[in-house]
């Protein structure tokens, strides 16, 4: 079995998600999972802030006015290519920090996208849960892709947040030095 059949599931005739086992474990993933997402919204803010701070730095109103409709994708990429520039003109060294930002943003981005949009009743013994409905149009058939989602997987990712967090607050302060 090549490494994208074992992260999918295929669809039979029909799809049963009894959640038996999401029952027996959900007093360990359901503080988890609320603790991820408040720890998302936190790190979100900081990039809100972030971008509002480059925009105008005696207040955040034009900043959040830019912002208001964005994804957290588009975020992202608003950050990086406003801190890109000033790179270009700062010190060439921080760039590697911000692409190292921007990475870590986009996958935390799409682990909190999978905690979101999961089939939590499909959760296995092993820890997987189906995270996207996936129509493969070459094979012809549904498939269902599963994201690793134990509770030390979700603490590690709190952990990521946590740190990243400070390390967005850190290099913006740097960022502005000239």
């Amino acid at each position: 079995m090549d490494k994208n059949q074992k992260d999918y599931d295929e669809l039979d005739q029909y799809d049963f998600s009894d959640g038996e086992y999401l029952e027996k474990v959900a007093d360990k993933y359901f503080p988890l999972v609320g603790d991820f997402l408040i720890s998302f919204s936190i790190l979100e803010q900081e990039l809100n802030i972030a971008i509002a701070d480059f925009l105008h730095d005696d207040c955040h109103e034009t900043g959040f006015v830019i912002i208001e409709k964005l994804t957290t994708s588009n975020k992202i990429d608003l950050f990086y290519k406003m801190y890109v520039r000033l790179e270009s003109f700062n010190n060439k060294k921080h760039k590697a920090i911000l692409d190292k930002l921007r990475n870590q943003l986009n996958e935390l981005n799409s682990f909190r996208n999978n905690v979101v949009h999961a089939n939590w009743q499909s959760l296995t013994k092993d820890g997987y849960v189906r995270a996207k409905i996936v129509v493969d149009t070459d094979e012809g058939f549904v498939k269902f892709k599963k994201v690793l989602m134990t509770p030390k997987v979700i603490r590690q990712k709190i952990k990521e947040i946590d740190g990243l967090s400070e390390k967005i607050d850190e290099y913006k302060e740097k960022a502005f030095q000239f």
